[in-house]
């Protein structure tokens, strides 16, 4: 799913893209300019996506005050507080979001009248020109903020006819003592002066109040729109409340300056929609992942090592967060691992890459570790033992190669497959798990992709989604720590389930140097509060903890 925003100083529109359906929904406007974080979380608190968040694949915020990194990131923190590390998060600037509304891929002049005002030159998908819009204290030109003050100021000024200012204060309850209050001692004075405007469409049939919006138009062409090289010759949209709702005055003053205004929307949440799900067709016709888009960070090679620790352990957090998201379907998996391992069973991993070196490292853990046979968790990767080194061209592109590896150790209903592969798409891993299943064995698989090809051919997908990588593609980061911590919870909690662990001790770790005899030692002494000495003595004459610890209960 897509989740896209439109956020203005006043309301915020978003759209849930859920394959062919779209839930829509609506807050108040974020604007980390004028909103604290805490406001900012309040609003997002109250968005219902309507289903499980780790559905959200990308975040596409375009909203009023981010046109700097410092806000951005101040909107991304709020998102990921609400959402999680695993969506891919994008703040731009509500502009971009208007040109590329009204223009998707083409080139033209993008305009904003809606609280507050904007525009750029947008040409080749980018903003390539723009007049700074400076808020309404400074600038604003044509905005409702704009409007709204040049009502106050011909009402309270006697700019306007007696007639006509007493009938909009008797009617609107506009005295001079609440507007001070509203502007000068409550917050989001821009709010409340933008929604003056509904005076000025209400009256706009008198000539007097539509001069007021014309010449706040007139200011905007003449402080905007003609500030762009051969603005005469491009194609001119609107967006916005304001340009909509008085868009005959609007084209009437474009008219005079002899230009055409293509389109006038009130919102671009629309035509975002349009363009994000041309860009969602154009990513999965190329079968882009997760774990292959483009890192959040630019220039790596520029960041102090300082920087670049802190930012590679800032997307390790997310790993934790994904990881624990899926807990359910790894304890299904485990669930269906024990009885079937109590049957003679079997467990293999199946990989390619670092993704095949991790199974076979946490395979060759477990023996020496809870003291169980070499054959009951076992390790497979694609191109075998010399590609644990060495990577072996193509051995991963062989759908039944995996099937074909598998074949000495004789599978049989009792085992259990579980693909590894942070793509999804691996077919050395796909073919073993459907080749597996043919025959009846249980097939699971980690994968940090959602809804991928492996993940539909098994029983238990287990999907971490990690998001982009630090350094782009690079799975043995964040999408290879998920994996090795899921490995460690499946083999760690089926070998305590069955017996391989007594209270918190590894009582069948085999002997196999000094260190853990040493180790074995301490754990018979804090059991049955022997020396050290006695311990190792035992020990050594058993074999085991676990065999000194039930002889000695005898």
């Amino acid at each position: 799913m897509i989740l896209i925003a439109d956020s203005g100083s006043t309301k915020t529109d978003w759209r849930l893209i859920d394959g062919a359906q779209m839930h829509s929904m609506s807050t108040q406007g974020i604007n980390p300019y004028h909103s604290t974080k805490e406001e900012i979380a309040a609003e997002l608190d109250k968005l219902d996506v309507a289903g499980d968040d780790r559905s959200i694949l990308e975040i596409h915020f375009y909203g009023s005050g981010v046109a700097n990194e410092a806000m951005k990131d101040v909107l991304r923190k709020c998102l990921r507080r609400r959402f999680g590390e695993h969506p891919i998060i994008q703040v731009e600037d509500d502009l971009l979001g208007v040109a590329r509304a009204l223009f998707q891929k083409e080139n033209g002049i993008a305009c904003i009248l809606g609280t507050g005002s904007n525009s750029c030159f947008y040409h080749d998908g980018k903003i390539a020109d723009k007049v700074p819009a400076l808020g309404y204290s400074l600038g604003d030109e044509g905005s409702g903020t704009d409007i709204g003050k040049r009502l106050v100021n011909a009402l309270h000024k006697r700019n306007l006819s007696d007639t006509l200012r007493e009938k909009i204060i008797s009617e609107e309850g506009l005295s001079m003592d609440q507007i001070l209050e509203n502007v000068y001692k409550k917050p989001h004075a821009n709010r409340y002066l933008a929604s003056l405007t509904k005076i000025a469409g209400k009256h706009i049939a008198h000539k007097e109040i539509r001069e007021i919006v014309s010449r706040a138009f007139e200011d905007f062409f003449e402080k905007n729109i003609s500030k762009y090289s051969d603005f005469e010759t491009y194609e001119i949209g609107f967006a916005g409340s304001v340009a909509y709702h008085f868009r005959d005055v609007l084209k009437g003053v474009l008219q005079q300056h002899n230009l055409t205004c293509s389109q006038i929307i009130a919102s671009p949440i629309d035509g975002l929609v349009k363009y994000h799900k041309q860009n969602l067709i154009k990513k999965q016709s190329s079968a882009e992942s997760i774990t292959e888009s483009s890192s959040r960070y630019e220039n790596l090679e520029g960041m102090s090592v300082m920087e670049l620790l802190e930012n590679i352990n800032r997307e390790d957090s997310a790993v934790h967060t994904a990881v624990q998201s899926i807990i359910p379907q790894i304890e299904k998996l485990v669930e269906g691992i024990i009885p079937r391992i109590m049957k003679g069973g079997r467990l293999f991993y199946v990989g390619a890459g670092t993704s095949g070196r991790l199974g076979i490292l946490d395979a060759s853990e477990i023996p020496p570790t809870f003291g169980v046979p070499y054959d009951i968790v076992i390790g497979i990767i694609a191109g075998g033992d010399k590609a644990i080194r060495k990577a072996v061209e193509s051995a991963e592109d062989d759908i039944h190669g995996a099937w074909h590896d598998l074949a000495k150790f004789k599978p049989g209903k009792n085992d259990i497959i579980v693909g590894i592969a942070a793509s999804g798409r691996t077919p050395y891993v796909i073919g073993a798990v459907k080749d597996g299943r043919k025959e009846g064995l249980l097939t699971a698989c980690i994968t940090n992709n959602p809804n991928s090809k492996l993940a539909r051919s098994v029983e238990v997908p287990l999907e971490a989604l990690v998001g982009p990588e630090f350094v782009t593609g690079s799975t043995r980061m964040k999408a290879g720590t998920a994996q090795k911590l899921i490995l460690n919870m499946i083999t760690t909690s089926t070998m305590i389930k069955l017996g391989r662990v007594k209270g918190n001790k590894m009582v069948d770790m085999q002997l196999t140097n000094q260190k853990l005899v040493e180790r074995g030692s301490r754990m018979i002494s804090d059991e049955l509060g022997l020396d050290l000495e006695e311990s190792q003595r035992l020990l050594l004459l058993h074999g085991s903890v676990r065999n000194v610890l039930e002889n000695f209960a005898l």
